[in-house]
């Protein structure tokens, strides 16, 4: 009866643990990541006179004033989706200028990190968005980009996207990785942004 309690005691014993990587998985998976985020690293959050801007202009064969109408309509629709917040301080069309066809959207939404059943992480992604509709184009504009963070915990964090999402503080020195808090900042920006510059070339039929 002893015998098995002496070959037991030889060596280092512990509880397996079927979920943990050897070192050349964890490397593999570094690696696939960091391919994955390899997009989001330089050239691709534009600045101008040190604002964080998204600038693009489409063009159609459009009047301005359908150009107006189709935009304001797209931007009234945008208000009006599931994770905009809405309210008096929430997504709106703000101002328009019929005759210079011209308008400004004031933007507040839920950007989601993460949901499951233990954890809801998200930020209130608020931005402005203008649109100055042309005969044959229309110019449209995101900008005055911030963030406001766990809002629920003392009032949250309050970023702008200058000191946020740059490359000076959303990469490494090396600009080779994203940072670990505000590089999540950029993935879903970015993301967001090409998003909606392509739904508007869509609603346009931009050329």
């Amino acid at each position: 009866m002893l015998l098995p309690l002496t070959v037991f005691g030889q060596g280092t014993w512990e509880v397996p643990d079927a979920g943990k990587l050897t070192s050349q998985q964890q490397n593999k998976a570094k690696e696939a990541e960091e391919y994955q985020y390899a997009r989001y690293l330089g050239n691709v959050v534009p600045e101008v006179d040190g604002e964080v801007v998204w600038e693009k202009t489409y063009t159609n064969t459009k009047s301005a004033d359908d150009n107006y109408a189709t935009m304001l309509s797209f931007l009234s629709a945008m208000t009006e989706e599931e994770d905009q917040i809405k309210g008096e301080r929430g997504s709106k069309v703000a101002i328009v200028n019929i005759e210079e066809h011209m308008i400004v959207a004031q933007f507040q939404e839920w950007m989601v990190f993460t949901s499951n059943f233990l954890n809801l992480d998200r930020t209130r992604f608020i931005y402005t968005l203008t649109a100055e509709c042309h005969d044959n184009a229309v110019k449209v504009k995101l900008f005055r980009i911030s963030y406001w963070y766990e809002e629920q915990r003392n009032g949250g964090e309050r970023y702008k996207a200058e000191e946020w999402i740059t490359d000076k503080y959303a990469l490494n020195k090396k600009g080779t990785r994203l940072s670990r808090i505000s590089g999540k900042f950029r993935r879903k920006t970015v993301d967001r942004v090409e998003i909606i510059l392509n739904n508007i070339g869509v609603c346009l039929n931009a050329q």
